[in-house]
């Protein structure tokens, strides 16, 4: 991963999608489908930072063979910065990702179109790219400063003020942190939701409308239909996006109430 500070103008949340000559043409829409997707939940940026647009590249290549890992995917280039953030009283270590990658299993491909998991796959792996899970408290030049400290690896406990309003308001009123993976291994461990490990059952954490947590788009097991939560969005509104509905609404919501994937965490530095 590739680090430059943050500088310049506020832009609308854009990402534009590459993809590599390999890619069948019967792939892409799905593709087209979840930018829209992210686009229509995520609008900004919270703070002035330069960013025309979070630029993608997607491939399709043979990972692991069928039923394993459907996806790879995670920022290559991120800015960082010290800044004080819309909403927030106090400056923070903020890092955003500028360009990443996203890889889908050429033995799997095939099987999620015909199940129609495809798309879901995709807004999962392209979450990644954005930030969720890759991006939280990394200490990006091994100086003991952490950017956007609200995850330790190994914790089990996301600890983002938004984040866990949400899942107050949507799980738990009584929680103090939001569950995090630990099972799997590395690149599901310490990047997703917490649910059963390999997503065999239910979690019994559900939301009023009945939801169990183990169809949430964000744990580290497919279980189709996939849903996006409340603490999803917030936990990107923590990453220093602003995000639909506004944090404020998730605040109050709160006072008043099998298959793997696999993410990349690797940063490589810039002298």
């Amino acid at each position: 991963m590739i680090l430059f500070p943050l500088c310049g103008f506020a832009g609308v949340f854009n990402i534009d999608v590459a993809f590599d000559a390999g890619m069948a043409e019967g792939y892409k829409s799905a593709f087209t489908a979840a930018v829209t997707f992210w686009e229509s939940n995520i609008i900004d940026y919270r703070v002035n930072t330069g960013i025309s647009a979070l630029s993608i590249n997607a491939s399709v290549a043979y990972i692991d063979g069928q039923y394993g890992i459907l996806g790879s995917a995670g920022p290559d280039y991120i800015a960082y910065g010290y800044t004080t953030l819309a909403g927030d009283t106090a400056a923070s270590y903020v890092c955003y990702s500028t360009e990443g990658s996203m890889t889908f299993d050429s033995a799997d491909v095939d099987m999620m179109i015909s199940n129609g998991s495809w798309g879901e796959v995709i807004r999962h792996e392209m979450a990644h790219v954005i930030g969720f899970g890759t991006l939280w408290g990394l200490d990006l030049f091994g100086d003991g400063t952490i950017y956007n400290d609200f995850y330790v690896d190994g914790s089990g406990e996301y600890t983002g003020a938004a984040g866990l309003a949400a899942y107050q308001a949507e799980f738990d009123p009584t929680a103090t942190f939001v569950p995090v993976e630990l099972g799997g291994g590395s690149g599901t461990a310490d990047g997703h939701w917490n649910e059963v490990d390999g997503g065999a059952g239910l979690t019994g954490i559900t939301t009023a409308s009945g939801d169990d947590m183990r169809n949430e788009l964000m744990t580290g097991w497919l279980n189709s239909p996939s849903f996006l939560s409340q603490t999803t969005l917030g936990q990107f509104y923590d990453l220093g996006y602003e995000v639909i509905p506004e944090p404020a609404t998730i605040m109050m919501m709160a006072s008043l109430a099998a298959a793997a994937f696999w993410i990349r965490r690797r940063i490589s530095y810039m002298a």
